[in-house]
């Protein structure tokens, strides 16, 4: 069982790419965007152009389009378990009865619909933290709010538990894929019997894993006391964000696939 090597969100891949000159704050004005454009997307058409798009910008990340789908594959049982919910609601054509639940042929496009969704959004997510540095995210989130006159204290403080959050998420992986080795080497078993003897089988998982994240915690906790961390007092930035042509390009394309699905969507 590898966990690390399954989880792209909150990784960062260095690569001389396209993407990775971009400043941060334009892709996540982006990725914000897009999102949008994946919900207002109402048929087939429409998620076919969306994901033609996000493979392009894959293709100018540099970054091998498999590692993207490591992503999809660590959220594989949520994405599963939206689709079986979604499969049984919903009206239309009854093509399948099992018992009281029926399946209908609205239900299944639905499914497929809301599968794609959750797909192209945990790519696009991938896209984001893969091409961006947990500090150049901080830094971006910090640009945006000062930008729509939040407060410099919230919007230092939101910035930097995003950044932590997402530094966490590898390091949370890489800490439970080094306690499932050992719980194996004594004799644990967590692919084996009935959904709740599985879930019993995690309890020697969690709870070491809890614990180390409280202790990853507070020891990173000391470590920026220690460094006379006092948040946003004082603090300056070595290197200045600017936007350029190509970031304004970005941000006009992230514009154009919205008004672009918005507009099918209401001529449809």
């Amino acid at each position: 069982m590898n966990f690390i090597g399954n989880i792209t969100i909150g990784q960062f891949i260095p690569k001389p790419s396209f993407l990775h000159k971009i400043d941060p704050r334009t892709k996540i004005i982006f990725t914000l965007f897009f999102i949008i454009a994946i919900f207002l997307s109402v048929n087939f058409y429409q998620y076919a152009f969306l994901s033609l798009s996000l493979f392009f910008l894959i293709l100018l990340s540099k970054i091998s389009p498999l590692y993207y789908l490591k992503g999809v594959k660590s959220l594989w049982i949520l994405i599963a378990l939206t689709a079986l919910f979604q499969i049984f609601s919903g009206s239309g054509k009854v093509i399948a009865e099992l018992g009281p639940l029926k399946i209908t042929d609205l239900a299944i496009s639905n499914t497929i619909f809301i599968v794609l969704r959750l797909i192209l959004i945990i790519i696009a997510a991938s896209l984001l933290t893969l091409t961006t540095s947990p500090i150049q995210i901080a830094d971006g989130l910090e640009g945006l709010m000062t930008f729509f006159r939040f407060p410099r204290e919230w919007s230092h403080d939101f910035s930097m538990m995003m950044s932590i959050a997402f530094r966490f998420i590898p390091v949370l992986s890489m800490e439970a894929d080094h306690i499932i080795r050992a719980q194996l080497s004594r004799g644990a078993k967590f692919d084996r019997g009935g959904l709740i003897q599985r879930a019993k089988g995690m309890i020697p998982l969690i709870v070491p894993l809890f614990v180390g994240s409280m202790k990853i915690a507070d020891d990173l906790a000391i470590a920026m006391e220690a460094r006379c961390y006092r948040g946003f007092v004082g603090r300056t930035k070595f290197r200045e964000m600017k936007f350029r042509l190509s970031d304004y390009m970005i941000i006009a394309f992230g514009i154009f696939l919205v008004f672009l699905i918005f507009i099918v969507r209401m001529w449809i």
